[in-house]
């Protein structure tokens, strides 16, 4: 994985998880996997040693089919109806990039005093790109972000279908000691000011994944690979973050940002 952040819950397409999402996507986080073998030479014998071979700080998620989307009655209609789908074997880092891992790849990366293990943010789409492809990786795409969300049972959420707050990164209080600069993005735009709300990576254990990976609902935005309906101009984002809404937090639901958005 990689890094992002934010999430509120409204209707409609995006827009839909709103606040007018270009101002609240100001922390935006990533996920970078990398795929290996195609199901149908996925024996046990093959899983067993991809599994030993899994790379530090990733983790293996067995090809096959899960039930992706959904079927609820406020799912928004792009993820109407939940159906079957099947990838490849991959493996998908465990947690959120922090700021100190993305500041090995960019030294420009402000690091705030105090916030070198929150996720990344008010990253580009570009930007969480080529950081993969330096760390030898890629963004996941949207199937395998949410199998490695939510196993292959089409929960709701990373830990099931019942919905519990307690799961789920809060919005951390900005402590009186911290400062940090505005934060701008290529543009000169300011994306945020003063100190990050996010939580350090993992610290809700209780909300992960079935193959163990943290904040998959929550704490930041993640890019994912394509584009919204073939637009360019559009990509998407999975997870939820800190400030949006439980329908924010389903394995099933996205956002569309602008593809230079942070």
């Amino acid at each position: 994985m990689v890094f992002i952040l934010i999430k509120r819950a409204f209707s409609g397409p995006f827009g839909r998880f709103g606040l007018g999402i270009a101002a609240v996507v100001a922390i935006l986080a990533i996920r970078a996997s990398l795929q290996v073998y195609s199901p149908k030479v996925d024996t046990p014998s093959m899983l067993d040693r991809l599994r030993r071979e899994t790379p530090q700080g990733m983790v293996m998620v067995p090809g096959g089919p899960f039930i992706a989307g959904s079927s609820d009655d406020d799912a928004d209609e792009d993820s109407r109806p939940a159906h079957t789908a099947a990838i490849p074997t991959f493996y998908i880092d465990l947690h959120e990039v922090t700021n100190s891992e993305f500041h090995e790849f960019d030294p420009t990366h402000l690091v705030p005093k105090g916030e070198g293990d929150l996720p990344a943010n008010s990253i580009t789409y570009n930007a969480a790109a080529a950081y993969a492809r330096w760390a030898g990786k890629r963004l996941p795409t949207e199937a395998e972000w949410e199998k490695a969300a939510r196993g292959t049972d089409g929960r709701r959420y990373p830990w099931g279908n019942v919905w519990d707050a307690r799961k789920v990164a809060a919005r951390r209080k900005r402590p009186n000691d911290l400062s940090s600069a505005p934060i701008q993005d290529s543009k000169g735009k300011r994306c945020s000011i003063g100190p990050s709300r996010l939580q350090a990576i993992g610290s809700i254990g209780a909300g992960a994944s079935p193959y163990g990976c943290v904040d998959m609902a929550g704490n930041a935005w993640e890019w994912v690979q394509g584009f919204y309906n073939g637009n360019p101009q559009q990509r998407i984002l999975r997870g939820g973050a800190v400030g949006y809404g439980e329908r924010a937090c389903r394995a099933y639901a996205r956002a569309i940002e602008g593809a230079g958005d942070t």
